[in-house]
């Protein structure tokens, strides 16, 4: 597991890295460190059937400005929380007079979770055409996505259908204008082109 820059990689090479950092999964702490080894493809190359393994790339994007994407954090996907808090509040907003949000993202075998637990206080996300944050399967490791659905069961955040975008590789959820506190949570389920449900769904 581990957390970093994408403003430290150049194309697909990466440096060798030894990090260790500690964070809080709603009053948990972990610990977690990479080694170069973390960032190997499945063994026979085949595409992954879920984003377990993946590295995967976060991202803040505003459309109210030019410039309107963060620098990213990049993760391998395991089994603790590959984005907590702490380091996505540390992401510089795309523009300025932008709030940067104390969210975990947690992203788990077919399922990206944003959870608002750790934030300071209520808030509400700018107004814009598209703010929120973008989840990419940084070298395209994972069979390609086919289907993304807001899992209402456990969501608690008052979100609709079409805030929600994607391609083979990319999600994205529009939280422009919503409100949030420390109750709300967003869990999407993907469909990927392994799947079977795969022939029921198109490609947004």
């Amino acid at each position: 597991m581990a957390t970093l820059s994408t403003a430290h990689m150049v194309g697909t090479v990466i440096a060798a890295v030894a990090v260790v950092f500690i964070a809080t999964k709603c009053g948990d702490a972990y610990t977690f460190g990479i080694r170069t080894s973390d960032w190997d493809d499945s063994a026979d190359g085949s595409p992954l059937s879920t984003l377990n393994g993946a590295i995967v790339e976060l991202e803040h994007v505003s459309s109210r400005c030019d410039d309107g994407v963060s620098d990213g954090l990049m993760a391998r996907v395991g089994s603790d929380i590959e984005f907590p808090g702490e380091s996505v509040v540390e992401i510089e907003p795309p523009c300025v007079n932008g709030r940067a949000v104390q969210l975990d993202v947690d992203v788990e075998g077919r399922s990206i979770v944003y959870d608002f637990c750790n934030v300071a206080g209520a808030g509400r996300f700018p107004e814009a055409e598209f703010e929120g944050f973008v989840v990419t399967d940084a070298f395209h490791l994972v069979a390609p996505i086919r289907g993304v659905t807001i899992d209402r069961d456990k969501s608690t955040m008052n979100m609709s259908d079409a805030a929600i975008s994607f391609d083979e590789h990319t999600v994205r959820v529009n939280l422009a204008g919503l409100e949030y506190d420390e109750t709300c949570r967003v869990k999407l389920d993907l469909v990927l082109e392994t799947d079977p449900e795969t022939t029921e769904l198109k490609e947004s």
